[in-house]
């Protein structure tokens, strides 16, 4: 089968969903594998499935009166996850010293400002999860392997 074609700019979203596309683990992992460079896939999979990676937002559905944003396509959102990643380190633990009200006003901030896809996508992480049918762990480990751990489990620090 033909791997999708993306464009060189395409979300981790739209790589994510076009590979979860694929029937064959063979083709899934020679899709990825040409996305090992991408600073922005490598923090939404660490996000999603490094043991070590905490969280410090709430995980769940958007507050009431927060929306996603209603623009057609990712590219025309006010931002996109490629360049918003950078503010992860404000949301998960041994990141810089945030207040927790200014940790949470971060994330709602980009999840109003990325494609709906982009912040579901970002939903999804903070749950440490992908939104993708098989996109698992296991197969992110195969494709990325230094990225993730072996072990799913937090090893204490020594």
């Amino acid at each position: 089968m033909a791997l999708p074609n993306v464009p060189n700019d395409a979300s981790v979203a739209e790589i994510l969903s076009e590979a979860s596309k694929l029937k064959v683990k063979k083709d899934k992992v020679e899709f990825l594998s040409q996305y090992k460079n991408r600073e922005d896939m490598e923090h939404i999979i660490k996000g999603a499935y490094h043991p070590a990676i905490e969280w410090l937002v709430p995980d769940g559905p958007l507050p009431e009166g927060v929306e996603f944003s209603d623009v057609p396509a990712i590219d025309l959102a006010d931002d996109r996850l490629i360049r918003a990643f950078r503010q992860f380190r404000y949301l998960v633990k041994g990141g810089p010293d945030t207040p927790q009200s200014k940790r949470e006003d971060i994330y709602l901030n980009i999840l109003r400002a990325v494609h709906e896809s982009e912040a579901k996508l970002l939903m999804s992480i903070v749950g440490k999860k992908l939104p993708y049918k098989g996109m698992t762990r296991a197969l992110m480990l195969e494709v990325f392997p230094d990225w993730l751990p072996i072990s799913n489990k937090q090893t204490p620090a020594e």
